[in-house]
C-alpha cells in the first residue's frame, strides 16, 4: 500500500464516522423536536411556521416573572439548585463559561416544568430541547417598528438632539395591546425625532434613571428637555408625545 493510499484510507474512515455521528445527532434532534410538539411546547402551522403554544407561554410567563429580574445572588442560587451544583460560585462559573442569560435559564425551567417525565431526561437533553425553544422565542419584546437599543439606550438620548426611546416587556398585556395599533403613536412622532425601543427588563438602569415604572413607557428628549410617559393607550400616548415635541 502506498503512502497516498494510506492517507486516503485514513481520511475516509473519520469521514464515515463523522457522517454517522451527524446522522445520529440529526435523529436525536428530530426526536426532541417531536417530543416538544407532542407535549404541547411547540406548534407547527402551515403559515406561521414553528411557534410556542399558548399553554407553554403561560408556563414561561410564570418563570419569567419569577427570575428575569432577580439579582446575581439569587440567579446563581437558582442555577445551583437546578443543576445540582455545590454552590453559588460554581453556578457563577457555569453561567460565565456558557454565557447563560436569565432569559435562557427561564426557558429551561419552563421546558422542564412543562414536559411530562422531565425527571427521566438528563440536564444535557433538557438543555438541548430548551435551546430549540429558545430559537423560537422572539429575541426582544421591542416592536419591529422601533430600532432595538436595549444594549445602550442612554447613548441614543445623549447622541441625538430629539429622540424617543420606548420601553417594552415580555408577557405584558398592556404592551401587547399597544402593539396592536401603533399608528397613532408613530404618526405623532416628528420626522426629525430618532425613534427606538428597549427591553425594560434588560435596561433596568435606564428605566430607573428615567422613572419608567410601567410598560409600555416612552422617554422623550428634545435638547435638554426630558419627559417620561407611561401609557398603554396608543391615542393617549400619542397626545402626550405630540404635545411634548410641539411645545
Amino acid at each position: 500500500m502506498t503512502k497516498r493510499e494510506t492517507d486516503t484510507s485514513a481520511s475516509e474512515e473519520p469521514s464515515e464516522q463523522s457522517a454517522q455521528a451527524t446522522a445520529v445527532a440529526a435523529d436525536e434532534a428530530a426526536a426532541r423536536f417531536d417530543a416538544l410538539v407532542e407535549e404541547g411546547v411547540l406548534a407547527v402551522g402551515d403559515e406561521s411556521g414553528v411557534r410556542t403554544t399558548d399553554e407553554f407561554d403561560d408556563t414561561h410567563a410564570i418563570y419569567h416573572d419569577s427570575y428575569v429580574g432577580v439579582d446575581d445572588h439569587e440567579f446563581h442560587e437558582a442555577v445551583a439548585a437546578t443543576f445540582g451544583l455545590p454552590g453559588r460560585e460554581a453556578a457563577a462559573d457555569l453561567v460565565a463559561e456558557r454565557g447563560v442569560s436569565r432569559d435562557e435559564f427561564v426557558v429551561y425551567l419552563a421546558v422542564e416544568s412543562h414536559l411530562d417525565g422531565a425527571d427521566s431526561r438528563s440536564a444535557e437533553e433538557l438543555s438541548a430541547m430548551a435551546g430549540m425553544v429558545w430559537e423560537v422565542v422572539p429575541d426582544s419584546p421591542v416592536p419591529a417598528d422601533f430600532a432595538d437599543v436595549t444594549d445602550d439606550p442612554h447613548s441614543l438620548l445623549a447622541g441625538e438632539e430629539r429622540a424617543l426611546v420606548s420601553v417594552w416587556k415580555r408577557f405584558c398585556d398592556p404592551c401587547e395591546a399597544a402593539k396592536e395599533d401603533l399608528d397613532p403613536l408613530l404618526d405623532a412622532v416628528p420626522d426629525d425625532v430618532s425613534l427606538a425601543g428597549a427591553d425594560g427588563e434588560a435596561a433596568v438602569e435606564f428605566c430607573r434613571t428615567h422613572g419608567v415604572e410601567s410598560a409600555p413607557g416612552f422617554v422623550l428628549a428634545d435638547g435638554d428637555d426630558r419627559r417620561t410617559v407611561c401609557e398603554s393607550d396608543p391615542e393617549a400616548a400619542a397626545d402626550e408625545v405630540r404635545a411634548f415635541y410641539e411645545d
